[in-house]
């Protein structure tokens, strides 16, 4: 498996398919680079949302919740 594979198989968490076996080194680092992106987005999404959600909290129970929610 190419350095480019491991890498790809490490940002997804599963190994990958046997098909893509078949795609270049730029391929799979394009591949990686987009998966990357697209986590990055839904992470700053999620914190976002989760910011948002905290405000219709009332502000005196907010550290209790944020506790709970390990945040």
């Amino acid at each position: 498996m190419s350095d480019a594979a491991q890498t790809l198989a490490k940002t997804l968490g599963a190994p990958l398919p046997e098909e893509f076996d078949q795609l270049t080194e730029a391929d799979l680092a394009a591949l990686d680079g987009l998966l990357r992106s697209a986590l990055a987005g839904r992470a700053a999404r999620l914190e976002s949302a989760t910011e948002t959600s905290l405000q219709l909290i009332p502000r005196l129970m907010r550290p209790a919740v944020k506790k709970v929610l390990g945040l």
